[in-house]
């Protein structure tokens, strides 16, 4: 009796647990995520136009900054360390009192296309915060930080939660290794991202009425076509 009581029992957390995992609220996928590059107001190429709504959404140069943020091949979800000092007041153990917090860079590769054009993106950023033409001039820090976001997605591409990188930028370009040995693999540039802090955001709730009709129409099919696009590539 007891037996197929706990026998009962251990089906049915089974099944609980499979459902978990079947559902919206299951497991998150490393698979499953979106990066959103937002250049900075020094690029003023690369821009978009902040008043107009279709505008903005179908411009060219915004359509340049959507590929190179969905041509992000990994990135790292950034991690938190608090600094701690010894305080040596009082008796007993010493206790480690916070006062601050660190964060480390966040690594990310891209695809490259034929042209480069996603090293010439952030090479020109860089170029904004320490030029290394003729007069090796640095730049002012609000012309080239900005905004970069992670997000998680769910089994239908909707964005569930998502960490925002404030005051980004490309501190690091990645040497683009090449070989004749490797003519089906794709070449990829690696970029480390530094900041100032981040902090968590919300999913899809974040945006106004529009802007998720909007990103339903273009995100959502452009995800599935890139999520398969090195798929693809392989087999040419």
């Amino acid at each position: 009796m007891a037996e197929r009581f706990f026998e009962g029992l251990g089906y049915s957390l089974l099944n609980e647990f499979i459902g978990i995992f079947r559902s919206k609220e299951g497991f998150a996928k490393t698979s499953r995520y979106e990066v959103v590059v937002s250049p900075p107001k020094g690029l003023a190429s690369a821009t978009s136009n902040p008043g107009g709504f279709l505008p903005d959404l179908f411009s060219n140069s915004t359509s340049e900054v959507r590929k190179i943020s969905y041509y992000c091949e990994t990135i790292d979800f950034p991690g938190r360390t608090l600094l701690t000092r010894e305080d040596t007041s009082g008796y007993g153990p010493i206790r480690q009192v916070v006062y601050g917090e660190t964060f480390e860079d966040v690594a990310a590769t891209f695809y490259l296309s034929n042209d480069h054009r996603e090293q010439k993106f952030f090479y020109n950023w860089q170029n904004i915060t320490y030029s290394n033409d003729d007069d090796f001039a640095t730049g002012y820090y609000a012309d080239y930080i900005s905004n970069v976001d992670i997000y998680q997605l769910d089994e239908e591409d909707r964005r569930r939660i998502g960490i925002r990188l404030f005051e980004a930028y490309p501190k690091t370009i990645g040497s683009i290794n090449v070989s004749y040995g490797s003519a089906n693999q794709l070449a990829k540039l690696p970029v480390a991202f530094g900041y100032r802090y981040w902090r968590i955001i919300d999913g899809e709730e974040s945006r106004n009425f529009l802007n998720r009709i909007a990103n339903t129409l273009v995100n959502v099919t452009e995800r599935k076509v890139l999520a398969s696009l090195p798929k693809v590539l392989r087999r040419l």
